[in-house]
């Protein structure tokens, strides 16, 4: 590889130093926000993945994995070619395994917390490294509210809610698998879970059905998948998220928080916030807008590196 990317890579590595105070899983390249267009290197403590959103960078693949290997001590490293950012599915990249002393599962630390991840496992390790910062931020405010983590997946968000004092939670997601990993994830944190805790259902079914029943939550987190198919149905973030975030509105309590987030890089904020004022209508208090960590450098300008994310409390 040619000194000036060695410099680039370099430099990135060393720009998230600070946040090895609080994590091993981080996102090191973050291609264009580093000069490294089309170049996604994380870590997840001695494991590694890169990400080739670019031809150029296929030639390189040996030479990467070889700098790696040796930069980091990495025992475990995958390469993933991603050519098209809005690929879904695991069979539509190119997945190659370069070192595997050790296993592709990992169990990581991030603010005191301990998360699984698997690094061949999809598209997905099992943890959003861009939510960390929100992850915090959401969870310092939910003592002793009731929280509905929609789109649980791992219940990373769920985690952080119990350890921070909410008076419960219940995590919904369509996907068993994930739910299941979710459990792993109360389990490393020491978490008992409570009955109903975990729900294999559909977000907006399960809200319409609360609201039905009169439940009511004093947060509720909405970060769904850009793009979803389930039982013949498909769902789209572009075409649905404005119906989730109305019935979200309308099952919070009053004083409650929304977080509305998604990396479709087809909705931006204005069009999200939007969505929130035509839900909430007179019950919004206030919208904040949230963005990626400071690993995520360049945030917005490439479809890779994308979210829209927003903290609204109510009346």
């Amino acid at each position: 590889m040619d000194k000036k990317t060695i410099d680039l890579i370099e430099t990135a590595i060393s720009r998230r130093k600070p946040l090895r105070k609080i994590t091993n899983a981080l996102r090191l390249v973050n291609g264009l926000g580093d000069a490294l267009p089309g170049l996604v290197i994380e870590q997840y403590g001695d494991r590694c993945v890169i990400h080739l959103f670019d031809t150029q960078w296929i030639a390189r693949k040996e030479a990467l994995a070889e700098f790696i290997a040796d930069r980091l001590g990495a025992r475990y490293l995958i390469i993933k070619e991603r050519l098209d950012p809005q690929a879904l599915k695991s069979e539509q990249i190119n997945a190659t395994v370069y070192i595997d002393q050790v296993a592709s599962r990992v169990v990581v630390r991030e603010n005191g917390l301990h998360f699984g991840v698997d690094l061949n496992d999809g598209l997905n390790s099992g943890l959003f490294l861009d939510m960390r910062r929100n992850r915090k931020i959401v969870a310092g405010l939910t003592k002793g509210l009731r929280v509905l983590n929609c789109f649980a997946y791992t219940c990373s968000f769920g985690v952080y809610a119990r350890t921070s004092g909410a008076s419960s939670v219940v995590n919904v997601d369509i996907s068993r698998k994930s739910l299941d990993r979710g459990r792993e994830n109360y389990e490393l944190n020491r978490l008992d879970c409570a009955e109903g805790e975990f729900v294999r259902a559909d977000a907006l079914t399960y809200m319409k059905l609360g609201l039905k029943k009169g439940n009511r939550f004093g947060c509720v987190i909405l970060d769904p998948p850009s793009f979803a198919r389930h039982g013949g149905k498909i769902f789209s973030v572009k075409k649905d998220f404005a119906v989730l975030i109305d019935t979200a509105m309308k099952i919070l309590e009053p004083g409650g928080v929304l977080l509305a987030a998604t990396n479709f890089s087809g909705l931006p904020h204005q069009a999200l916030e939007e969505m929130v004022v035509a839900g909430g209508r007179e019950r919004v208090k206030s919208i904040k807008q949230l963005g990626q960590d400071t690993d995520f450098r360049g945030s917005g300008r490439m479809p890779e590196s994308y979210l829209a994310a927003l903290l609204v409390t109510t009346r």
